[in-house]
């Protein structure tokens, strides 16, 4: 009989413990997420809905067909875009010219700036620059 007491106090206290939460930490200072902004192309296509986005030392968007992205080294107002990798969807003829053709120029950009709403890159390709517009969700 004491045996069996003593296994129920067991189990008991086992469950007890089991079952109580640890205590959580607030924060005094809350996290800050800042959002990414997303930018459409205009410049040139802008019906197929070409977008790049800038996040610290990565860009990355979508192009006519695939997604691309690349990490970057951005010094004030310069940039230096590494290879850029897409992932490997299909399209027309036209859509894969257009995406060659803006891969390629994005690959040569040097400097950018953005002012309001818009975002300026300057490429070695192009003697303008590639203007997007940001958009807003």
């Amino acid at each position: 009989m004491k045996k069996i007491l003593y296994v129920n106090i067991i189990l008991i206290i086992f469950l007890l413990i089991s079952c109580t939460h640890n205590s959580v930490s607030v924060r005094e200072k809350p996290i800050i997420i800042e959002k990414i902004k997303v930018y459409h192309l205009i410049s040139m296509h802008p019906d197929m809905n070409i977008t790049i986005s800038i996040d610290k030392d990565k860009i990355y968007g979508k192009s006519a067909i695939n997604d691309y992205w690349a990490n970057c080294k951005i010094d004030g107002d310069l940039i230096s875009i590494y290879m850029i990798k897409t992932t490997r969807r299909t399209d027309s003829v036209e859509k894969r010219r257009v995406e060659g053709d803006y891969i390629s120029i994005l690959q040569t950009a040097y400097s950018y700036k953005i002012e309001d709403n818009k975002l300026f890159i300057y490429t070695r390709f192009i003697d303008e620059p590639l203007i997007y517009e940001e958009l807003k969700y």
